[in-house]
């Protein structure tokens, strides 16, 4: 009977351990309009969501800012900052139509063999903030000897920002 009651409280331990707070729950905010994105943000303060990630060569720095503006009725210009990384622009239309959309993926050609693009998700918490999770990412290509271009190499920089009110 020792050991029954033993493993029922042990058990009752483990689950309220894994409980989550709710107050740092977020969960895809699909179907976000230009409205709800425009704005400015800064680094999330949650310091867990900076850990080494499974992905091999994408860092998530913890000193990203970005600013996005609207252009027109369903674009967006979006202004991001990593100190010392990253200090880029990338404007494109936001699909509008797709009420199942839930991220944002903007792409800027430099020239024939460089671009670069901006992909992320937009997450939403029951307290209405609005956050992104996603990432830069440059890719570098070359023309090889049998005149093909291909992907030489790339560099990540991840980010996770909140916004401002």
């Amino acid at each position: 009977m020792k050991k029954i009651s033993l493993l029922l409280i042990a058990l009752s331990l483990l689950f309220a351990s894994c409980g989550k707070d709710p107050e740092k729950e977020w969960g895809r905010f699909y179907g976000f309009t230009q409205a709800d994105v425009v704005g400015h943000y800064e680094a999330n303060p949650d310091e867990s969501l900076y850990e080494a990630l499974p992905t091999e060569g994408v860092t998530v720095y913890n000193n990203a800012s970005m600013d996005v503006s609207a252009v027109g009725s369903t674009a967006v210009s979006i202004h991001i900052v990593i100190p010392g990384k990253v200090n880029k622009t990338f404007s494109g239309p936001l699909d509008m139509s797709d009420e199942n959309r839930s991220d944002i993926a903007l792409l800027n050609v430099i020239n024939s063999l460089n671009k670069e693009d901006l992909l992320m998700t937009v997450y939403k918490n029951e307290q209405g903030q609005v956050r992104f999770h996603g990432r830069v990412k440059r890719y570098y290509y070359e023309i090889n000897t049998d005149g093909l271009i291909v992907l030489k190499r790339s560099e990540n920089w991840g980010f996770d920002v909140l916004k401002q009110e």
